[in-house]
Parts: structure tokens; C-alpha cells; sequence
């Protein structure tokens, strides 16, 4: 079961691929988390996963600002090694290509900004149509990938708010 939190990861990892444009809603959004939800998080690490832990209302409050247009939670809850609301910093991938075994920072608590709101349509091969998140300005997270001699993020820093499933019936 622990694959499921890997296929967003790898999703979101992969939309330089994907077309995005600014989301439905956007000003609500922002307006919302500006005015009621905290911009830190929690340096963690799962598995090998580095990520900004931040408050699970990210995903429960917003997504029914989106849910008319047809996205749902994102499916980071209810099972042990789903890690909730979430900024990805670096993946496990990177921590083994890399020869990472430690992220001295982890326990951190990490400041980001919420900038926008984006839409990304993955591979045509995905189970997901569209996934709606929040991009952040977070520099202290570009300075750890720098610390450890990962390359520059693929992808902006975003907290993914809600996901809108595929309805295509895959053979």
C-alpha cells in the first residue's frame, strides 16, 4: 500500500511534462491560507522521502473551494506511511542516487510563502486528470538541495490540494 503515496510524488515529480495554468479559484485560495493557515512546516523524512510537513487543513478545509470543479483529497490519509499534507523537497530516488543517508535538517521548522494556485494535467497514462496545488517560495528548502549537492528542483515547491481522477477504462 505504501506504492500509493509514490505515485503522486512521481506525478507531480514529472510535470515539466504536463501543461499547467492557473487553477479555478485562485484568489479564494490564496486569500484563505493567507488569512488562516500557517506558512511553516515541519522538516520530515519517511522513508527516505524529505518533505515539509504542514497542516493536514491544506487538503481538508481547501478542497471544497475545488470540489465543484471535480477534485477530490489527494489520497495522503488513512493508511501508516501516508504522510498528509506535504511540500516534497527530495525524493527517495535522489536520496540513492545521490548517496544521501541523512538530512541533518529534519525536525527544522521551515518558512514558505503561498505565491499561486496551478492545475497540471499529467501523462495521458495516468489514473489522474488534473491535479490542483498551491505553489510556494520556500528558499531555505532550495538551499538544502544545494547542501547536499542535488541538482536544481525539476518542479516548483506546491503543497497538491486536490487531484481530479481519470475517467478513462484502461485495458
Amino acid at each position: 500500500m505504501q506504492y500509493i503515496k509514490y505515485i503522486f510524488f512521481a506525478l507531480i515529480s514529472i510535470s515539466n511534462l504536463c501543461i499547467a495554468w492557473e487553477a479555478p479559484e485562485n484568489s479564494k485560495v490564496l486569500e484563505y491560507v493567507d488569512s488562516n493557515l500557517p506558512h511553516y512546516g515541519v522538516l520530515k523524512n519517511s522513508g527516505g522521502f524529505i518533505y515539509v510537513d504542514v497542516d493536514d487543513e491544506y487538503i481538508h478545509h481547501l478542497v471544497s473551494f475545488i470540489q465543484d470543479a471535480g477534485f477530490e483529497e489527494p489520497p495522503y490519509f488513512g493508511r501508516e506511511g501516508l504522510v498528509g499534507a506535504h511540500i516534497s523537497v527530495i525524493y527517495h530516488d535522489e536520496m540513492t542516487k545521490f548517496m544521501i543517508d541523512e538530512i541533518q535538517e529534519c525536525g527544522q521548522v521551515i518558512s514558505f510563502t503561498p505565491k499561486s494556485c496551478d492545475v497540471v494535467h499529467p501523462p495521458k497514462w495516468s489514473e489522474i486528470d488534473e491535479v490542483y496545488f498551491i505553489v510556494v517560495d520556500a528558499p531555505q528548502l532550495d538551499q538544502i538541495r544545494e547542501k547536499y549537492g542535488l541538482p536544481k528542483r525539476e518542479h516548483e515547491f506546491h503543497i497538491t490540494i486536490g487531484v481530479k481522477p481519470s475517467h478513462r477504462t484502461i485495458i
